[in-house]
């Protein structure tokens, strides 16, 4: 009886903690659920910039914890068909597929158009995968391997780095250092766990 009412104060406490990140960043989960399927599919961090402000505001501790709320969210998120059905069409978008219209087609245009295709799914098919969970695998890796080369003591002369070479590294390797060791520490273990479970 007694490790029931410590999971269940344990469950309650989590969700409790979700609530919190999202009123913290005055966020819904409807929109962070956009944000996952935009931050996914594009490979970069989508959010509001009054989002980010008040992340950056947040004390280490609680990015730490939101950090780790937030991907957990996600990860769960993702396993939804909600969340494969807002992929598909957001991909499907971005690859310029249009939904079928009826009417009297112009062969030689369906034709062209048919051989087009099945050059371009190769490279569609490999820059946004149809199955949301190579996707994901793929964000994944990137993420892991891009944060693994990150030095957190790189020392900055105001906003610039003081190394030229740290200086000419990508904005996504920037941000990483920015968000700062603890968070992509916490970052790293969780993106580790969720690509263990995708294998």
């Amino acid at each position: 009886m007694k490790k029931i009412s410590i999971l269940a104060l344990a469950v309650l406490l989590m969700a409790a903690t979700v609530k919190t990140v999202f009123e913290d960043l005055e966020m819904s989960e409807d929109k962070a659920k956009e944000y996952i399927v935009s931050s996914l599919g594009g490979g970069f961090l989508s959010s509001s910039y009054e989002v980010l402000k008040l992340a950056k505001a947040m004390p280490t501790d609680v990015k730490v914890a939101s950090t780790r709320q937030l991907i957990q969210f996600a990860k769960e998120y993702t396993k939804s068909p909600e969340f494969q059905k807002k992929y598909t069409k957001w991909r499907n978008e971005r690859l310029g597929y249009k939904s079928k219209k009826f009417g009297i087609p112009n062969l030689s245009k369906a034709l062209d158009n048919a051989v087009d295709k099945q050059l371009n799914k190769a490279d569609d098919e490999k820059k946004y995968p149809a199955d949301a969970k190579d996707l994901i695998k793929k964000r994944l890796e990137k993420f892991l391997a891009l944060s693994a080369t990150v030095d957190f003591d790189a020392q900055l002369n105001g906003s610039m780095f003081a190394n030229p070479e740290y200086e000419s590294k990508s904005g996504e390797w920037k941000a990483i250092f920015r968000a700062g060791k603890p968070v992509v520490t916490a970052a790293r273990e969780e993106a580790q766990a969720w690509l263990k479970e995708l294998e």
